[in-house]
């Protein structure tokens, strides 16, 4: 029976790539026993996978397409053996390892989420191996309007808007009101009570103009949002994770068009 071209990739998989990746990259097989959410799995060893470069809807808060999520990547890898490729910095906060995981024919996981529109991209630095695959591959996803770019659910939210009740994942649209800069973190305020954090050296390491090009900016920046009472807070390492509405290919600003002006 002639091979067919996934069956050559597969192959490629098995015997090649683990030997291209092996400078750059920790790669191995393992089973999936559990998958927790949408962006989360368990391996038989015990050990928990988080998956890098994209986030999930939340089960635990009920947000919307979050059970698809995890449905959709559970018939696809639950008890089956996966490839798993560790990310560069491949341990979070919670002591999960970050990986990129892959099917036996060579499918990437995070792909096919971000494909159907059940992810989006994330960069937390310097795990930003695959960004340019993920970015092109939410935006066509949103662009289809598929999955969560379909609900205004996911729409940024207007800083101005933002209550304790908005913590978690997601994007904030607003103008840069206020900017300082310190000596180790930059802050640049969209609002009295929210503020996108930067660490002066993860600038210095990623971002390619100067940040007193934000000031007065529109922008919408993606990440998590925490905080202590009324004062919220978005800490991000990299660019992508903050978009200048100025900047032309801006998909975001965009996106948050239709749930009003940027300015306010």
């Amino acid at each position: 029976m002639p091979w067919t071209m996934r069956s050559m990739i597969g192959l490629w998989f098995f015997l090649v790539w683990p030997v291209v990746a092996s400078d750059t990259a920790s790669v191995r097989r393992a089973t999936v026993e559990v998958v927790i959410d949408g962006d989360t799995v368990t391996l038989d060893s015990g050990e928990t996978i988080r998956l890098a470069g994209i986030n999930t809807p939340e089960i635990k808060s009920g947000q919307p397409f979050a059970a698809l999520a995890q449905q959709y990547l559970e018939q696809r890898v639950h008890n089956r053996q996966v490839l798993v490729e560790n990310a560069t910095d491949p341990v979070d906060p919670h002591d999960r390892t970050l990986a990129y995981l892959y099917t036996l024919d060579g499918d990437s996981l995070q792909l096919a989420l971000l494909e159907a529109g059940l992810a989006s991209a994330i960069v937390i630095a310097p795990n930003d191996r695959h960004l340019d695959e993920y970015a092109a591959a939410e935006t066509r996803a949103r662009l289809a309007g598929k999955g969560i770019w379909g609900v205004s659910t996911y729409r940024p939210r207007h800083a101005m808007t933002m209550t304790p009740k908005d913590r978690g994942y997601g994007f904030v649209r607003g103008r840069v009101q206020r900017t300082v800069l310190g000596k180790k973190w930059l802050e640049f305020h969209l609002a009295r009570n929210f503020v996108i954090l930067i660490q002066r050296a993860r600038w210095q390491q990623y971002f390619r103009y100067s940040p007193c090009r934000l000031d007065q900016a529109d922008v919408v920046v993606r990440g998590w949002v925490s905080g202590k009472g009324k004062r919220l807070r978005t800490t991000i390492s990299h660019p992508f994770m903050l978009e200048r509405c100025a900047d032309t290919g801006q998909s975001l600003c965009h996106w948050s068009a239709a749930a009003g002006r940027l300015t306010q």
